[in-house]
């Protein structure tokens, strides 16, 4: 059994009389456990420090953000189509992105264009004297329709089969109901300052992530 240890209790100068539990109920101070009172006023500081610590993130994103289009106005150009744009300081050490993330979605047309690759995978591959070749594209086929644990499919793997060098009229009419199944879908848009050493070093973004900035919790005190 672990042996805990005596921890001193911080002096507390804004303890209220009362006190409400879970249920709603004002409690007499006198009434309330060491313990309850320590949970539930640390619990109110990391609360609100956190709510503050969140609110600076959102100024310095917005600030960031209106810095992005001024030096895109400067530059005399908008952001791309896409909702892209990088700009990198004089030195080439310092570096802006604003990068949104895109996912494909397909109708029901997918499920045709799918079978009808297949068929011809299985059937009009029949005089290549390769086993190999159809089992190949056999296997592109199934990645590309297989999606990812979002749900969508992978945009590398649709382009890359409708890029597959097949001139086959069964083919391409398959890869044009594929394409008229597909659509565009905006996802998230990242803000990202990234800094290097020198210019012959990698890029390394700066992480605002709380996560990314805990102590080693499992470091074992002396």
């Amino acid at each position: 059994m672990t042996k805990t240890k005596s921890v001193k209790k911080k002096q507390r100068r804004n303890v209220p009389a009362y006190l409400v539990d879970q249920n709603g109920e004002r409690i007499p101070r006198k009434y309330v456990s060491d313990y309850d009172i320590e949970r539930q006023m640390e619990l109110e500081s990391n609360v609100k420090e956190w709510l503050a610590e969140r609110e600076r993130l959102e100024n310095l994103a917005e600030k960031t953000v209106q810095s992005a289009k001024y030096l895109e106005a400067l530059r005399g150009t908008g952001m791309a189509e896409r909702g892209n744009m990088q700009i990198t300081s004089l030195d080439g050490l310092k570096q802006m992105e604003i990068v949104t993330a895109w996912r494909i979605e397909l109708d029901d047309r997918a499920t045709e264009a799918k079978h009808a690759m297949v068929e011809y995978a299985k059937k009009g591959l029949e005089e290549v004297k390769d086993p190999s070749a159809k089992q190949t594209l056999l296997a592109i086929i199934k990645d590309t329709f297989t999606p990812t644990r979002s749900g969508c499919l992978r945009n590398a793997m649709v382009v890359r089969l409708l890029n597959y060098n097949i001139k086959a009229k069964e083919w391409q009419d398959a890869c044009a109901l594929l394409r008229s199944a597909m659509q565009s879908i905006r996802g998230k848009t990242y803000l990202r300052i990234n800094v290097r050493k020198s210019i012959n070093d990698d890029w390394q973004m700066i992480r605002l992530d709380m996560n990314d900035c805990l102590p080693d919790l499992h470091t074992q005190e002396t």
